[in-house]
């Protein structure tokens, strides 16, 4: 029995390869980029705030620098006990494209979710007639997120408007690259993880129309967040970037992934707070499987992208299943256990098994490292290559741990958001001694967004 579990499982993890490779060979294929717009549209950045300081003044110096002629930015600041709102609201006063939000102290700090939700909430009504966006219909007004600890590429809006000339385009992803990611060995992992995950997937789901939507640098059109309602992103939602993207496909929009700019981020630098938010990520991962069902009556959204998606959101146990085969693997080699492992036995007993076992083990990784390279801002000297091959290798076992801790926090019925902490960006400057105190009410430090 051990056996055909071992063997078994050895094939579902061959059949993920194969998936992944096949992924992998449609993204490169000649890509569909739609030609840059003419930047008729108003983008509208949220950028949700609680305790930022650290990071907050340096994502507004990016996003207030950014070369488009229509742009509006909305800082909330969620409750924030430290300077994040008195940085906000200086900003406001310094820039009229800048609106800076208090949340009130009863509502705040449920979840990133729920600050998303106010924020679109002053972006739908400030739309209406008398709009400060010169009369753009919601179809015209694009809300992207950037995180406090984010920014974009100069010409970043200009590169993402052209998709959204697509009438059915209702939401675009962009790139994510670490910008710490030569700060240490832990922050280069995780931009290894976002840019060879992004480069390695995302460009073929484009294909499909399956395009999964990231925290940060995620662009939705006001129409489609209108037609989801007075909150369109799902309360209580751990992932709500994910869950977003499958409520929008359901609806009959089209998600896309533009590969020609990058937002950056900050990586985390200690094991503890990484473990936390890779936890929050599974949780919020199988949180999303309630959308099975929907995806596959979905009658709006495209064959192919529904199979993938489904396959994207069941694939989260493959990290169990290597994990389960690793331990009985270990457990018959130390004689524990009774179990032989017969994964590709009809190639024989000779060198051709062991060839072909591994490539199935090896190609993965150069496949993944190979694309890493070609779309890293930084990427590795040729040398360091095989060192942080392994490095990924062994860090991808992070997983293992946040799958145990994530099922743990469902069996317990703990469904909390929790926040990811920031670290000082270095040479930041700072706002200055011209703040204002926080206010104890939601109130509103901008002047008319309708001026050129």
């Amino acid at each position: 029995m051990a056996s055909t579990v071992l063997t078994a499982m050895s094939y579902f993890v061959f059949a993920v390869v194969v998936y992944y490779a096949a992924l992998f060979a449609i993204s490169k294929s000649r890509p569909r980029r739609p030609k840059p717009g003419d930047r008729h549209q108003w983008f509208v950045l949220v950028v949700p705030a609680r305790n930022e300081e650290l990071v907050l003044d340096a994502t507004l110096e990016n996003l207030t620098s950014i070369d488009y002629p229509r742009l509006a930015i909305v800082v909330v600041n969620d409750g924030s006990t430290d300077r994040t709102g008195e940085i906000a609201r200086a900003w406001a006063r310094r820039d009229r494209r800048i609106i800076a939000v208090d949340r009130l102290p009863e509502v705040a700090g449920r979840g990133k979710s729920d600050v998303l939700n106010q924020a679109y909430r002053v972006v739908r009504d400030a739309a209406r007639p008398r709009s400060r966006f010169h009369g753009a219909s919601p179809h015209n007004i694009i809300v992207g997120i950037v995180d406090a600890d984010g920014g974009l590429e100069p010409q970043g809006l200009s590169t993402v408007c052209g998709y959204f000339d697509a009438a059915e385009v209702g939401s675009v992803q962009i790139g994510v690259r670490i910008g710490n990611a030569t700060d240490g060995l832990l922050a280069r992992m995780q931009d290894m993880e976002f840019v060879g995950f992004s480069c390695l997937v995302q460009i073929a789901r484009d294909r499909f129309g399956s395009s999964g939507l990231g925290g940060n640098g995620q662009f939705t059109r006001l129409s489609a967040l209108i037609g989801l309602g007075d909150c369109p992103w799902s309360q209580n939602a751990l992932t709500e970037d994910l869950d977003l993207g499958l409520i929008l496909l359901q609806s009959g929009w089209r998600t896309r992934y533009c590969r020609d700019t990058f937002v950056t981020q900050q990586g985390l630098t200690k094991w503890r707070p990484l473990l936390r938010q890779r936890t929050r990520w599974i949780q919020g991962h199988y949180q999303c499987w309630k959308h099975l069902p929907g995806l596959y009556r979905s009658s709006k959204a495209r064959v192919t992208a529904r199979i993938d998606l489904s396959l994207y959101l069941l694939l989260v146990v493959t990290v169990v299943v290597v994990f389960a085969q690793l331990i009985i693997g270990v457990a018959a080699s130390l004689h524990l256990l009774d179990a032989q492992n017969t994964f590709l036995a009809f190639l024989g007993d000779g060198s051709t098994l062991r060839v072909a076992s591994l490539v199935v083990g090896v190609t993965p990784l150069m496949v993944f490292l190979f694309t890493y390279q070609r779309h890293a801002a930084k990427p590795l000297q040729w040398w360091e290559v095989p060192a942080y091959g392994v490095a990924f290798t062994a860090y991808s076992y992070i997983w293992i741990t946040a799958t145990a801790l994530a099922w743990g926090r469902i069996a317990t019925g703990r469904w909390n958001w929790t926040k990811t902490p920031r670290v000082a960006v270095a040479d930041a400057e700072t706002v200055g001694p011209d703040l204002a105190g926080s206010p104890t009410r939601e109130r509103r430090y901008a002047l008319d967004l309708s001026d050129d």
